[in-house]
């Protein structure tokens, strides 16, 4: 088995929702974000204890987390007013715990932060600042526990984006609390590393049930999943793509474009992981969504694409050497030469979809997207094996051992593993879980079955994708065997 699972790896490809390679100082700029965001959550926790909440900076903070900085054409001034208002939070929840302890003559423990960030400060500055922390950090913390503060971060982040994309459809903030406690762990640099463990394993049941409410939710919003004939081609029109994996977005955008009163030409297309869209009846029976146009490489997509584009919250692509066009974002940290879409106005988007050539028809091609949410009913009390990724038609023809071979796309079957694990924990004695693929989706789905008694293969990542130190904690801590 473990020589089967070698021969359909995909180690090296930097799929859609995968994290490429991303400049140094890029990094080291999304660090100081973190450390913000980590410090604050520190003091949130300590003044939690004596009765003080802040909600709405949970709220704020959790948003933050869900963002992902890749690109290096960000929008500089963005970036330094959110830098700015994520150090007067850190301030404000510092300056109240510390009046609460000493009012009350209670101990108390800080984080050392003496770096002063005023409207003045540089970006060159802040570079330097974010890589004396990672410096001072690498001499204080052994290899063991920085790749397990890597896990957690990691860990935080996706489900982040789960919280976020719940708060849309239906607004929940029963976790933000506890996503900002679980990251606080990454400012005590003496809990032991069982511990850190231990806090791992707790918070990948609560990533189960996050993810469990997430897909109730879309399901109740946009029916069902069902098996799609999903068009790839283009249709005679304008035309309007949406990419990234923001439901929110394209419904918001689909509305807009009803609303417009010269729609009759508008098409409107998905691009990247919002493909799954596609698949849901709210979505496909929308007489504006024609279907879903591009690859897994979004700058050659909106290089070729004859139309206005919108980036959605959440997307993760790296298109520093694109020329802008008609691109619009409403993402927190934008990018440079694109257009934001202020207070949910989708006007220019659909305005400069008509700067464009009109589009001709082109040659009729369809994929077809098999969804069974039955698909585990039958399995028997064998071995149950799941492989999940992109599925390969010669692979599962090769049904040779004496198991359940399960073969699953992680975007769009997730929901049908997590929502039978308890079943098939009854009828399997063991089961094991190979992922194809490295990307965020798979990472996402492995995380919220880290708790369960589970045997994990993953293929090995490679280090343009995401932190080394992720899989290596996977593999040395959690026993997931990395291909």
């Amino acid at each position: 088995m473990l020589e089967y699972f070698k021969n359909i790896a995909n180690n090296n490809s930097c799929s859609t929702g995968a994290v490429c390679s991303i400049h140094p100082s890029v990094q080291s700029l999304f660090e100081l974000i973190l450390r913000e965001i980590s410090q604050t959550s520190f003091y949130a926790v300590k003044l939690k204890e004596y009765g003080y909440e802040n909600k709405s900076a949970y709220d704020f903070l959790v948003e933050i987390l869900s963002v992902f900085m890749i690109n290096a054409s960000f929008n500089h001034k963005k970036y330094f007013s959110l830098v700015l208002k994520l150090d007067s939070l850190r301030k404000s929840a510092k300056d109240k715990y510390l009046d609460y302890c000493k009012n009350n003559n209670i101990p108390y423990e800080t984080i050392d932060n003496n770096f002063e960030i005023n409207e003045n400060t540089t970006l060159s500055e802040l570079i330097e600042y974010s890589e004396k922390c990672n410096l001072t950090k690498n001499k204080v913390l052994n290899r063991e526990k920085q790749r397990l503060f890597e896990l957690v971060t990691l860990m935080v982040r996706l489900s982040s984006i789960n919280v976020v994309k719940i708060k849309k459809l239906e607004y929940d903030d029963s976790y933000d609390f506890e996503i900002l406690k679980f990251f606080s762990v990454t400012n005590n640099y003496s809990i032991s590393k069982d511990k850190i463990k231990k806090r791992i394993l707790e918070f990948s049941s609560l990533a189960l049930k996050i993810k469990r409410q997430l897909y109730e939710l879309q399901k109740k919003k946009f029916n069902q999943k069902e098996t799609t004939l999903v068009n790839l081609s283009l249709d005679e029109g304008y035309n309007i793509l949406v990419s990234g994996d923001d439901f929110d977005e394209l419904d918001r955008v689909l509305n807009a474009v009803e609303n417009y009163e010269n729609n009759e030409e508008i098409n409107v297309y998905t691009n990247g992981s919002l493909f799954l869209a596609n698949l849901y009846p709210y979505f496909k029976n929308n007489k504006f969504l024609k279907g879903h146009f591009g690859s897994e490489n979004s700058e050659f997509d909106f290089s070729n694409f004859n139309g206005s584009i919108l980036i959605t919250q959440n997307f993760v692509q790296k298109i520093d050497s694109l020329y802008r066009g008609e691109i619009f974002s409403k993402k927190l940290i934008s990018f440079t030469k694109v257009c934001d879409i202020e207070n949910d106005d989708y006007l220019p988007l659909i305005k400069a979809c008509f700067n464009f050539n009109k589009t001709e028809k082109t040659e009729d091609k369809k994929v077809l997207i098999n969804y069974d949410k039955n698909k585990l009913n039958n399995l028997d009390n064998r071995e149950t094996v799941f492989i999940i990724g992109r599925l390969n038609n010669e692979i599962q023809k090769n049904k040779n051992y004496n198991k359940n071979i399960v073969f699953l796309n992680s975007a769009i079957e997730g929901e049908i593993l997590l929502d039978n694990i308890d079943i098939l924990k009854e009828k399997s004695t063991k089961i094991t879980a190979f992922f194809s693929e490295c990307n965020l989706s798979n990472l996402d789905l492995m995380f919220t079955l880290l708790n369960q008694d589970f045997k994990f293969y993953f293929v090995n990542c490679s280090n343009t994708l995401i932190n080394p130190y992720v899989t290596e904690a996977l593999k040395e801590d959690f026993s997931v065997k990395i291909i």
